[in-house]
């Protein structure tokens, strides 16, 4: 019997509990329709809107796609600076930064590319190829991207004008110093090496994009450096180079012959003056690459080669990898992001008055004047009147045993505009 009642008790002891919780459930789901139905309550009742505190950078990738070791990289150290302005309490006087990432553009892709309406958007960077970046800029040079508003940051840019007439494009920035850079820099490594009287020659090609621009800047510069340089003016169609300078390679015992005449007819002098076994030694104004490695004794500059080598970035990989466990296959990549992280956060939190919208005009002007941005173990400041670095670290060398080996390292400031 005692049994059968204490059966019976717990059974009616289980259906008191489930009409109970059945009731709580009641008043819980009437509790939870009230509330998010009832105009009157505060908002932190309603999912919170993450667009009254986040804002979004838009990120062009490398052309390599997001999966690639340059794109993860760029990624990671991206994502570091979102998750570090997350944590910190403030974020950017109240602000997050959200990076989105696009998809991959081509050349002809990026003629007609078309941001997306994303009413947080701060900023945009790429990290594309020349021919991408130069085609983004043409955007903005026809005014095609004007409604936008947002500034355009490339990650290199050696290859792409900034300007627009005689001054830069509000909007476009740059980390690497325009191609124009290495007519400085072997004025400058001519000054620490030759005699102000020493036999310099510069060769320029005629009707050329950039040839024949950057001989008479190079001849200018060597001028104004106290040098008096020879011109040497070709066309660019005419084969035997050479021949315009053979009489004054034999004639002379040595000198410095600076050629912007192309690669092939660069090529072409330096087998005429092996041929006479002269030591006057070819200063290549060009990009240096694998093709000039039975060159020897050539001389260039360039201030992106040995970045990976010798630009200063294995503490920032550490640093990804210690802080966060993001890694960096590609430590130059995540160098880049980095500085163009570190260049527009600086200038957003120097912003004056309410954040709560952006003055476009005051941010521009705040990253046209930038300072202090790391890059590597280099420490990059803006310079107005060119949008991109003041100075630049410029690698000096020379074809070795068909290697390129490092004679110098300068700090060459970036030119003014000097026209065409």
């Amino acid at each position: 019997m005692r049994r059968a009642g204490r059966k019976t008790d717990s059974w009616e002891f289980l259906k008191l509990r489930k009409l109970l919780n059945f009731l709580r459930f009641i008043k819980f789901a009437a509790c939870f329709l009230f509330l998010f139905s009832h105009p009157a309550l505060p908002a932190f009742c309603a999912e919170a809107d993450t667009s009254l505190w986040t804002w979004d950078v838009l990120v062009i990738p490398p052309d390599e796609g997001w999966q690639s070791e340059k794109g993860l990289s760029v990624q990671n150290a991206l994502q570091w600076h979102a998750a570090e302005i997350s944590e910190s309490g403030a974020g950017i006087r109240g602000h997050d930064l959200r990076f989105v990432f696009l998809p991959p553009l081509t050349e002809d892709s990026a003629r007609s590319f078309a941001l997306p309406n994303d009413p947080r958007a701060v900023a945009v960077m790429s990290f594309a190829s020349n021919p991408v970046d130069r085609a983004l800029a043409d955007r903005e040079l026809a005014g095609r991207s004007a409604g936008s508003g947002l500034p355009l940051f490339l990650a290199g840019g050696e290859n792409v004008s900034l300007f627009e007439g005689s001054r830069p494009v509000p909007r476009l920035f740059a980390l690497d110093l325009f191609r124009d850079y290495r007519c400085q820099a072997f004025a400058d490594y001519a000054s620490k090496i030759a005699a102000k009287d020493a036999r310099v020659g510069v060769m320029g090609a005629r009707f050329t994009l950039n040839e024949e621009r950057e001989a008479k800047i190079c001849f200018d510069l060597f001028s104004e450096a106290g040098f008096m340089p020879m011109p040497y003016w070709v066309d660019a169609s005419v084969r035997d180079s050479f021949s315009m300078v053979e009489q004054e390679i034999v004639d002379y015992s040595n000198g410095i012959l600076i050629s912007y005449i192309g690669s092939m007819g660069t090529k072409e002098i330096w087998r005429g003056i092996m041929g006479h076994q002269s030591p006057y030694r070819i200063w290549y104004g060009g990009v240096p690459d694998k093709s000039f490695l039975s060159y020897r004794g050539m001389i260039f500059a360039d201030q992106n080669m040995y970045l990976d080598a010798l630009g200063g970035f294995e503490r920032l990989k550490r640093d990804l990898w210690s802080s966060r466990a993001l890694s960096a296959p590609d430590k130059v990549a995540a160098g880049r992001a980095n500085a163009l992280a570190f260049w527009l956060i600086q200038a957003l939190k120097a912003l004056p008055g309410d954040l709560d919208s952006i003055d476009r005009n005051a941010l521009l002007s705040l990253l046209a004047e930038a300072r202090d941005i790391p890059f590597g173990s280099q420490t990059l400041n803006i310079d107005r009147d060119t949008h991109r670095p003041g100075t630049r670290r410029v690698f000096i060398m020379e074809m070795r045993n068909r290697s390129f080996f490092v004679l110098d390292t300068l700090g060459v400031r970036g030119l003014k505009h000097r026209g065409d």
